[in-house]
């Protein structure tokens, strides 16, 4: 696969990774609701199953002479509650968070266990009902054989899932990160083992080493491998992890749409509860820089200002010449209706949370850490740590007497912050040459950060439009300037959190926003909020 070009994380739907993606999604780490509650669905049936077959083996034992039919229909309500009782312990267990199964003496040790509480129940049940009329016998035959038959179940659904990724060449393509102790295990267990579906593909480490194959350069080389070679999943497996390498390999990664996982130093400490997702004994972590919750169509970042800020610092010089969005209800509905500016929105580095119900749906939908993150306050904590990173900053957008405004109360505010130029762009189309000739302007100042103050969705179209272009990143923060100036004033912080700074801005501007918050939040109200959409 020579020559691919890195996509974007909205826009990895390759043939290829959309196949991968869904039978990574059934294999590993699926999130699904569907899928688990079919599996649930299915041993709860199984398990009924198996009490008919426990009873039947019963009636025909050399004890079964005293056994009576009667005794089966009779304590068929034992065994759904049996039943229901297991089912409960295995979502407990985690049953259900992933198809990925282990060797048939660890899932019938697991099964056994988890089997033994349904046992206890019933047991429990007889005991304290005095229903004398159950066969003990019984019990324990359904015990067993429930086991039994959960775990047969667990291996031909792996069995089948490697069966079909075979089948369809689907199979991960590991790259390995690494070349020591942890490294050679996973490797061991990729090649040679039978049970994982993973194709290796080399490795990438500071050294080669004899023990390992296909050797393909350094992490410095990163860019270079994934151009040349065929990667669907990167692990890294080093004894020495540091957090720079960690987020420059997954940002590198994320750019490709290729999944990364870690194998930590401390795997063989963690406890067996958190051992589901396993390599040859070894705790896999999956890493992701950036969780996102599909709004209407909209892929909103899952973050709060920490991460966010975080994410600037350490992935700035990665993202010279993108842009990253705020979004809030009335960008998302038009981006629900116009595929275009969806494709705008989906294409940025991110699209951050700006309304706070966006941030709340998103906590329903069972992202807890999803925070709103407003273009004015991103601006704020940029600028407030500015002097201590260097950082300089161009303010694109505004009348200019708000630029004005802000040459003078910006360096009062954020003492060291460095202005590397404002522009005030006429409110009519840029010539060819104008737009040039202001594109040019901005490199030369070589900044770090060219803040977009044209208002949704102008700001979003002018950013797409000059992806790779402007060298510094580009963010579009709608009336953050008008703020800074005090042209403007916010919301109060109480109905901020109450996601009501809509209503604060509609009573200073009804007329113009009055007719678009009533469609807009309507729209999403339909959509979002009532059909989950």
């Amino acid at each position: 696969m020579r020559g691919r070009k890195p996509v974007s994380h909205a826009a990895k739907g390759t043939v290829f990774l959309r196949a991968f993606a869904a039978f990574n999604c059934i294999m590993n780490h699926s999130t699904s609701k569907i899928l688990h509650t079919l599996d649930a669905f299915l041993d709860f049936f199984l398990l009924l199953g198996a009490y008919e077959v426990s009873s039947l083996l019963r009636m025909h034992s050399p004890w079964g002479e005293a056994f009576w039919w009667v005794d089966v229909a009779r304590f068929r309500p034992l065994a759904l509650v049996y039943a229901a009782a297991i089912i409960l312990i295995y979502i407990a267990q985690g049953e259900y968070r992933t198809f990925k199964r282990r060797g048939l003496v660890r899932e019938l040790a697991k099964a056994l266990l988890g089997n033994l509480g349904g046992f206890a129940l019933a047991a429990t049940i007889l005991y304290v009902f005095h229903l004398s009329q159950f066969s003990r016998l019984l019990l324990v035959y359904y015990y067993l054989l429930s086991s039994v038959v959960i775990t047969i179940k667990r291996l031909l659904l792996h069995r089948i899932s490697l069966w079909y990724a075979k089948r369809r060449h689907i199979i991960a393509r590991v790259l390995l990160v690494g070349n020591g102790n942890l490294a050679l295990r996973y490797y061991n267990d990729v090649v040679k083992g039978k049970d994982v579906s993973a194709e290796y593909a080399g490795y990438a480490a500071q050294n080669p080493v004899v023990e390992l194959p296909n050797y393909l350069g350094t992490v410095t080389d990163l860019h270079k491998i994934l151009e040349s070679t065929r990667i669907t999943h990167i692990v890294i497996a080093e004894e020495t992890q540091n957090r720079s390498e960690l987020l420059q390999i997954t940002a590198i990664a994320e750019n490709y749409g290729i999944k990364v996982s870690v194998i930590p130093v401390y795997s063989d400490f963690l406890s067996s509860r958190t051992m589901d997702n396993t390599v040859n004994g070894l705790y896999v972590i999956d890493l992701k820089m950036q969780e996102t919750c599909d709004i209407m169509g909209v892929n909103i970042v899952v973050t709060d200002m920490d991460k966010t800020m975080t994410l600037l610092e350490s992935q700035l010089e990665q993202w010279r010449g993108k842009y990253i969005c705020v979004a809030n209800v009335h960008t998302t509905v038009t981006a629900h209706e116009d595929a275009e500016y969806r494709y705008i929105q989906n294409h940025a580095v991110m699209a951050l949370p700006d309304g706070g119900p966006l941030s709340q749906f998103s906590r329903r939908q069972g992202y807890a850490a999803a925070q709103r993150v407003t273009g004015p306050d991103l601006m704020k904590q940029a600028l407030a740590v500015s002097a201590e990173k260097g950082w300089r900053h161009y303010f694109y957008g505004g009348t200019q007497q708000t630029l004005d405004i802000l040459g003078e109360v910006l360096p009062q505010r954020y003492p060291g912050i460095q202005i590397a130029g404002m522009y005030s762009p006429p409110f009519r189309p840029l010539s060819a040459q104008e737009d040039r000739a202001a594109v040019a302007a901005i490199n030369d100042a070589k900044p770090d950060f060219v803040w977009v103050g044209l208002g949704a969705p102008k700001q979003e179209i002018w950013m797409n439009g000059h992806q790779g272009q402007v060298h510094g990143l580009m963010v579009g923060v709608g009336a953050a300037f008008d703020y800074e100036a005090g042209n403007i004033d916010r919301a109060p912080q109480w109905m901020q959190s109450h996601n009501l700074e809509w209503l604060y801005r509609l009573m200073q501007d009804p007329k113009r926003l009055f007719g678009r918050y009533l469609r807009t939040n309507t729209v999403y109200l339909l959509q979002a909020q009532l059909r989950g959409k």
